[in-house]
């Protein structure tokens, strides 16, 4: 006798797989879909907007690209968590980036990362950090004699370009022995030069089709000329780094360059250039901008801008700028300010992912062609994962785990998984030691309305201005 297997019952729970097309999202035109839609410099603002409006996941088409959007933050993590075998940067992210030769470790896949990964990390490793803060200190105290002489005049403050000033400073300083001190002399030729690669960066990932590599328009021959100069300052720093090397064998790397050449080979020399250019850029941008959201919640807040102070004096006694690396790394509340003004005003404001095989991610199919981007902030003002999360509170960053006020896992600024950021450690010094440096002195007002600082996504969102009037505390 035969008997015949019953028949597979439907799960009712089991969550039904999509395709993209399935998706809810905003109406586009034929072949070149939402891409008109899209502004690059407010891109992340748009696409928050239509989170709220059709939902997570929904469905964008730029040019013959299918884009997928999540607000979800737990989508975020396995995304991060599944890099670099399941995924890989979004898009055309790593072409644009390869093309122009600033790629590094933050668009390598692969073997590359891993090896890539192997001398950035060793070169900003938090072992070094006693030893690089004399050099941040003497940045600080010139940020400090800066502002004292912009406040004794009675000036409004551009507190954008003051700490760019300082972070671009530190950075060329820390990474590569040379102090180009645009805080007093302003920004020099290649730092012009810098501020043009990400905003063109930004357009290419956007655009419908990458026009560039067959027309070159005068933009494009305006960003060749910029690279081309930049990537000839790099070699000479690479080879000066090399000269100083041989001339003092057996000596501790002086800088991040020298580290990075001590740990690499001679096949590493171009991912070592590209990730020079990487810790230029990025380790001045998002550093910056970190530190200039969190300007307005200053300003707005009185009682929290003398506690900071009090904390600050307590530390450093008569001392301008904190002298003793130990001692700022007890200021816990001045990073937590910075942390939670990225949770309302995130510097970066989605992550972009492009699977490496079919798969299927939160009940959605995705083919190995699509995009797929995680959005920050609707995650970090969700009242599920932070406890009144429209309100500035940076006390809930110091919370015990067991009455934490927020959900650590939806706070993805500095990535998370094997891509988490190296150069987190290192930003967050830089960010106790400027605010350290200007709330023990300074008591900051804001010399326009909130509303009139827009944000602009030039890769990192950037406020449009921060203009401040600095008054002096009395010791």
């Amino acid at each position: 006798m035969h008997f015949k297997p019953p028949e597979p019952q439907p799960n009712p729970g089991a969550k039904r797989v999509r395709r993209i097309e399935e998706l809810r999202g905003p109406r586009g035109i034929p072949w070149l879909g939402n891409a008109l839609q899209i502004d690059p410099s407010k891109a992340h603002r748009q696409f928050e907007e239509w989170a709220a409006e059709y939902g997570s996941p929904y469905r964008l088409k730029v040019g013959p690209k299918r884009i997928v959007v999540w607000t979800d933050h737990h989508v975020a993590n396995q995304l991060l968590r599944d890099r670099p075998k399941a995924f890989r940067r979004g898009g055309r992210i790593s072409q644009v980036l390869e093309e122009m030769r600033i790629g590094g470790l933050f668009a390598a896949e692969g073997s590359a990362w891993l090896s890539q990964r192997k001398f950035v990390m060793q070169a900003l490793n938090v072992t070094h950090f006693p030893g690089f803060y004399p050099t941040l200190r003497t940045i600080a105290l010139r940020l400090h004699a800066r502002l004292t002489r912009l406040s004794e005049e009675g000036r409004v403050v551009d507190m954008l370009h003051e700490l760019t000033g300082f972070t671009v400073d530190a950075v060329c300083a820390l990474a590569f022995g040379a102090d180009p001190n645009t805080l007093e002399q302003g920004p020099d030729r290649i730092q012009r030069q810098l501020q043009r690669i990400f905003p063109m960066f930004m357009k290419r990932l956007l655009a419908p089709f990458p026009y560039w590599r067959w027309l070159r328009l005068p933009q494009d021959r305006a960003l060749d000329a910029a690279l081309n100069e930049v990537h000839a300052y790099v070699q000479t720093l690479i080879d000066a780094a090399r000269a100083q090397m041989q001339r003092t064998p057996g000596q501790p790397p002086a800088n991040l360059l020298q580290s990075m050449l001590a740990a690499g080979t001679d096949a590493d020399a171009a991912a070592i250039a590209a990730n020079v250019l990487t810790l230029l850029l990025a380790g001045e941008d998002t550093t910056a901008h970190s530190l200039a959201w969190t300007i307005p919640y200053l300003c707005g807040d009185s009682a929290l801008q003398d506690e900071l102070a009090a904390q600050a004096r307590q530390a450093m006694g008569g001392d301008a700028v904190c002298s003793d690396y130990r001692l700022l790394r007890q200021l816990d509340l001045f990073e937590a300010v910075v942390t939670e003004a990225q949770r309302l005003k995130p510097v970066v404001g989605m992550l972009s992912f492009t699977p490496t095989s079919a798969t299927v991610v939160d009940g959605v199919a995705l083919p190995p062609d699509c995009i797929v981007y995680a959005l920050s902030r609707p995650a970090m003002t969700d009242a599920s994962n932070f406890r009144d999360p429209q309100h500035f509170d940076p006390h809930r960053w110091l919370e015990r785990r067991d009455g934490a006020a927020h959900e650590p896992r939806a706070f993805l600024q500095f990535g998370a998984g094997p891509r988490v950021c190296p150069g987190r450690h290192l930003a967050a010094v830089q960010m106790r030691l400027v605010l350290t440096t200007i709330l023990n002195s300074f008591r900051m007002e804001l010399a326009c309305a909130p509303e009139a600082i827009e944000e602009i996504n030039a890769f990192t969102v950037m406020p449009s201005r921060m203009p401040v009037r600095l008054r002096p505390r009395n010791k």
